[in-house]
């Protein structure tokens, strides 16, 4: 597919299978809902992780969130990038910020802005205020 990276999940092929299929210079990344996974995940090779879903989110309705909590404890034990996602919004940003993330994906809140471009000039500004602490 001469894609530049792939991302899978807990159910899906490990990251030596994906390297293994892709190429050692994909970049691949896994998504994790522990701290045991996010450690596993990191040992097993990922690039990055995904840590989530912090709140609840109707993109992935059976999931249970793990909570905030959660990215400090990654944080402070992997060193591989981890984008926090689930339910992040501009109203939860401040909070999982609080909680030491440093990237985030929002998805859904994002699509249902009537102005994508300020939506996201929002949510850079809070990510470069956050930066300046």
């Amino acid at each position: 597919m001469d894609a530049d990276g792939i991302h899978v999940g807990q159910d899906d092929l490990s990251v030596a299978e994906v390297r293994a299929q892709a190429g050692d210079d994909v970049i691949v990344g896994k998504s994790t809902h522990s701290l045991e996974q996010a450690i596993a995940a990191e040992k097993e090779g990922a690039d990055y992780i995904g840590v989530g879903p912090i709140y609840a989110t109707q993109t992935k309705p059976d999931y249970v969130p793990v909570g905030p909590p959660l990215i400090g404890q990654v944080r402070r034990v992997v060193k591989v990038p981890q984008f926090c996602i689930g339910g992040i919004n501009e109203k939860t940003l401040p909070e999982v910020l609080a909680y030491g993330a440093r990237c985030v994906v929002i998805v859904s809140d994002l699509l249902k802005s009537a102005d994508i471009p300020a939506y996201c000039a929002r949510i850079r500004t809070q990510l470069s205020e956050k930066e300046m602490e």
